[in-house]
Order: structure tokens, then sequence, then C-alpha cells
């Protein structure tokens, strides 16, 4: 969907340009946010100018939620109705949420690089469309639910069958698609769903084997990747692309029913692109290493960072948050780590909430100049969201410590 056929869609284009003029005329002041501020001082200056109150609040409105739609595409699933369903409740109107966007856009190129690239717009524009289809169809988005994963299902099961008729193949295919989640399912393309199952039949006695995909369109590298589930596998996984300069802008963590992981990450392309098929194959060796217990990645990471002339240890006088939601989602708590970045942070926090006894399901970076925000939605080793008081204090003490350690 091309972003200037909206700007022709717009009925209240004018507003829209007010809204881009003033979006950020809060920065520099006292109190609260710029966004909340500048929408303050935006229905100030409408007002004066005699703007009917209709315009004057949705200007106003636009300035306070310029970054929400961003924030959100960033640091949360967007693949989780629930996410979509915040949206819509903030800006209710569909009308809205167009401006919405393209003020978001325009906001995001014009800040550069860093915050806007190829990655960032899929996935604004991917949380974009999921919310106007909910505003859309309302309830009938959740009503069809079902419905979908009833059809993979099928789809799944007659795509394999098609190809290989034996009886056991058949037996096979429909106790995998058991093991399956719904938001597994919901979240996956019919393409990769079987990719995924031949992936899984390919594993048989191996740690696990992996497929490396090149994305043009959004300049990154998808790394699927099926082994047998154990504890601390997302840690070790981020610490062996941390081992070899490899830079993790998204994770989605699949456990299946039986006990098998396949997880999927977008990376940033090597560095040296000449030489990249031998950047992979050191990963991989480096992961097999991890996973068998070869390897330890603590020490071999702190190894290279000390190699390197220009790594820095954070500064224990550099702001850190770190905010942990229990509200956002029905099954996960919701963890963000706001911090200055350094090489080795995502390992470092990740072996944090492993040792917190902790079982991360997603995970989301969003890298701003030098500044790092990690999401991570997790589960403890029980399944279950971490709403106690004191575990939710071990947990912040746990990542303070790795955000505030020399390195």
């Amino acid at each position: 969907m091309v972003v200037r056929q909206f700007v022709s869609g717009i009925e209240k284009q004018k507003i829209l340009l007010w809204a881009a003029l003033l979006h950020d005329i809060g920065k520099g002041e006292s109190g609260g946010g710029h966004s909340k501020r500048g929408a303050k001082i935006a229905k100030n200056i409408l007002s004066g100018m005699g703007f009917k109150r209709e315009k004057v609040e949705t200007v106003s409105f636009l300035i306070r939620e310029h970054l929400t739609l961003i924030k959100t595409a960033t640091r949360r699933d967007i693949n989780d109705e629930e996410t979509t369903v915040f949206c819509a409740g903030i800006v209710k109107e569909i009308e809205l949420l167009k401006m919405l966007y393209l003020l978001t856009v325009a906001d995001s190129i014009a800040t550069g690089h860093k915050a806007w690239n190829n990655w960032t717009f899929s996935l604004l524009r991917e949380l974009f469309l999921k919310t106007l289809n909910i505003m859309e169809k309302g309830e009938l988005a959740s009503s069809e639910a079902f419905e979908v994963i009833e059809n993979k299902k099928k789809k799944l099961l007659s795509a394999v069958c098609s190809k290989e008729s034996e009886q056991d193949v058949e037996i096979h295919i429909k106790t995998h698609i058991e093991t399956l989640s719904p938001r597994y399912l919901l979240s996956t393309p019919d393409h990769e769903l079987l990719e995924h199952y031949r992936l899984y039949r390919s594993l048989g006695t191996s740690e696990f084997v992996w497929k490396i995909e090149t994305h043009v369109e959004s300049d990154t590298r998808i790394i699927t990747i099926c082994a047998k589930d154990r504890p601390g596998l997302f840690s070790k996984m981020a610490g062996v692309y941390t081992l070899n300069g490899l830079d993790i802008l998204d994770a989605r963590i699949n456990t299946w029913k039986n006990g098998i992981a396949l997880d999927i990450f977008t990376l940033k392309p090597p560095a040296d692109q000449i030489f990249e098929e031998n950047k992979w194959a050191k990963t991989k060796e480096n992961l097999e290493s991890a996973l068998s217990g070869h390897l330890d990645l603590t020490i071999a990471i702190n190894e290279k960072l000390s190699e390197q002339l220009d790594h820095k240890p954070p500064l224990t006088s550099r702001m850190h948050k770190i905010n942990i939601d229990n509200n956002s989602s029905s099954f996960f708590t919701i963890i963000e780590v706001f911090s200055y970045d350094f090489p080795g942070l995502l390992y470092k926090i990740t072996n944090a909430l492993f040792s917190c006894r902790l079982d991360i399901k997603l995970a989301k970076i969003a890298t701003k100049v030098d500044q790092v925000v990690d999401v991570f939605y997790v589960m403890d080793f029980d399944g279950q969201k971490v709403d106690s008081k004191e575990r939710v204090s071990l947990i912040e003490t746990a990542i303070s410590e790795v955000l505030t350690a020399k390195a």
C-alpha cells in the first residue's frame, strides 16, 4: 500500500498539515512528555487563531499520539490481537488512524535513517493494516480467528500429503499439527508453516537445523532455527550472534507442545557481505559449540570485547529504565529495558532473564543512535505471568546490575 495514495484520500489534509507543522512544538518545554506538552500548546495556538473546536481537537489528538504507532510497532507483538485492539481503542476513527499513520511516517523519515528504514516501515505498515482491519470488521475479526486456524491446519495437511502419500506421513503431520499453538498458526503464513514442518523433519538427532533467507526489500536476514527446546536457548542464540557481530532486530520464539523450539530471528546483514557465507558458517559452528556446552559464551564475548580498541564499558552515570508491564497482555509479562547501547548488551540482559527463571517468548529490539529499547514477552518456567512484587523486584535488580556493571 503506497503512502502517497493515502494523502489524496484524506478529507482533512489541512488539519494533517497543521499537525505536521506543530507536532514537535512541545520539545524543550518542561513538564511531561513533549507529545502531551505539544498537544496543549497547539490547542492554545489554534484556538487563538479562531479554528473550530473540532479541528483543534483533531490536531491536538494527532500531536499527542504521534509516537503511539511507531512505539507500538517496534516494542509490541503486532501479531497479538490485543495490540491492535489497543491501538484501535486509542484512535477510534478510521480517518484519524489514516492521518496518524501518515504523520508517523513523515515524522520518522524526517528523524533520519536510525529511526526509519525498510524494516521499521514494514512493522509500522503491518500494524496499521491490522488495526484498520479491526476497526473495519469489529468483533468479526476475533470470530474469524478460529476459522482461520482450522483452514490453516487443513492446508498444511493437504500440502504435506499431496507430496508424500505414505500413511505414516499423514499420521506424523496430523500429530505435528496438534502440537502447534493458535498464536503460532495465526501469525505464520501458510507457506512458512510448510517450510517449518520440513525443517523440523530434517532435525533428526542434530542439536539444531536452520535456514537463512535474504530479504532485499527490508535489507535484513531471516534466520529460522529449529532446535530441541531447553532453558536459556534464546540467550545462547543471542550470545552467538553477539560473538559474531550480528545485530538482532526482532525475534519470534515458538515452542511446540512436543518440546521443539522454532525461533525466527530478523537480523541486520553482516557488515562484510562479500564474505557473508563464511560469517554464517562460523556462526553455525559457534552455536553448535554453545549448545553442546563446549563454548562458554560469557568468557568468549568478554574476550572479544576486551580485544576491541573502541569498546567502552557502560557508564554507571548514564540513566537506564526498566519497565515491567503485566497489564498489556493477558498471557505474558512484558519487560521493557531502556538503555544506552553497548556491545554484548542483549546477551547480558537475556542471560539475566534466564537466571531469573524466565522463558522469553518474543523479543523486539529498537535502536536509536546509541540508545536501545529491548522488549521481551516472558513467562516463568511454569508458563505463568510474573506478577508477584517480590519476583518483579528481583527481575528489575538482575537487569539493573547488568546495565550498571563494568564490562
